[in-house]
């Protein structure tokens, strides 16, 4: 193998792979990344058994070849390079790395100690839809989504393709819930319906990994592991086994207390008042006389109490209640797009709901 790479692409390409690394000691060919030339083109591949990267690298391939070598030294030598142009070379199991005015050998190890990264055989059990959309929508549910081992379940995002309603998102920690759902209108699939729980770090893996990516991206699905992938980036990974939970019976139907804020000033009533929150990170909101304004409040024993008056359209009874102030302040900031928001509330022990018209496919529920 000889490869010419200017140090920017090597770069791009590993920042790619970082998060797929692993630090496992019994099997240590996981520190080290694949490197292969396969029709004219440079893979770099990296996997720690739950997910699986494989990135094209630009490049000028002089002689075809496959090996491993350990991701963490040549991230550093690259990332430290004075010079654009680099070569690498391999030499038996000799990795030479070798610019205008640095040169390092490493150990390198075979392919055939790598792990094989599945490859999808039913290329039809997928759907393509635009990358933005699918970027936005999963960073619209994804801010409510937490790991847990006692319900692993709900450590990651719900998916539920359906070709005439749609592809939905959920996400929930049992405190709160976010919801997304796209329009049929915006992707393209042969599958009727299909369902799937992605793991959380795989979501948080496809938004960094395809940040700056544009175009379509296709999501394959083929038993327990799911595939997202674009002209570029391939990203493998497990799903999680079990039964998500009956999420539409949290959302509430009948509202008798609807509040119209201002998303920005009531944004800022939070972050405000939240400084002088307790250890539970307490804020109550409550209606005044005339119904006109809702106070946002807090208070502790050790540094005092303040109050922020918000502007506000109320239909309904007179309300209190009390909210953790993060769960609140997250829910404000998936409706990006809306200068109004609506929030919706039963009663102090019931979960409350937040909308926007102007955002009609996202629903943010929190206790």
């Amino acid at each position: 193998m000889k490869l010419i790479i200017l140090k920017n692409n090597i770069l791009e390409g590993l920042i790619m792979l970082e998060k797929s690394i692993s630090d496992n000691q019994n099997l240590p060919i996981l520190k080290n990344f694949l490197i292969k030339t396969e029709d004219s083109k440079i893979f770099f591949s990296a996997t720690n058994l739950e997910i699986a990267v494989t990135t094209i690298v630009p490049g000028k391939i002089i002689e075809n070849g496959t090996t491993t070598i350990p991701f963490l030294i040549i991230y550093n030598i690259i990332k430290n390079l004075s010079t654009e142009r680099v070569s690498l070379e391999l030499q038996g199991n000799k990795f030479l790395i070798n610019t205008e005015n640095y040169d390092a050998t490493l150990q390198s190890q075979e392919a055939k100690e790598f792990p094989i990264i599945p490859q999808i055989k039913n290329k039809n059990n997928s759907f393509e839809i635009d990358i933005d959309i699918f970027k936005e929508s999963l960073e619209n549910v994804i801010i409510a989504a937490q790991y847990s081992e006692i319900r692993p379940e709900i450590s990651g995002i719900f998916l539920n393709l359906s070709r005439r309603e749609g592809l939905t998102l959920v996400a929930t920690d049992s405190f709160r819930l976010a919801k997304k759902i796209i329009d049929p209108r915006s992707f393209k699939t042969d599958i009727e319906e299909i369902s799937a729980i992605v793991p959380l770090k795989t979501a948080t893996e496809t938004l960094r990994i395809f940040k700056k990516e544009e175009g379509k991206i296709n999501v394959f699905f083929e038993l327990n592991q799911i595939v997202f992938e674009t002209a570029k980036t391939k990203l493998t990974s497990h799903l999680i086994d079990g039964k998500f939970p009956e999420y539409e019976a949290v959302i509430p139907k009948n509202i008798t207390i609807e509040a119209t804020l201002e998303r920005e000033e009531f944004l800022n009533a939070i972050k405000l008042t939240s400084s002088f929150s307790g250890r539970i990170n307490d804020i109550t909101l409550k209606t005044t006389e005339g119904k006109k304004v809702i106070e946002v409040t807090s208070s502790s024993a050790s540094l005092g109490e303040n109050k922020y008056k918000v502007p506000a359209k109320i239909k309904g009874e007179k309300f209190t209640a009390v909210f953790n102030w993060h769960y609140l302040l997250d829910g404000l900031k998936i409706y990006g797009k809306s200068q109004e928001i609506i929030l919706g509330i039963n009663s102090s022990d019931r979960p409350a709901l937040i909308t926007s018209p102007s955002e009609p496919t996202i629903t943010y529920v929190v206790m």
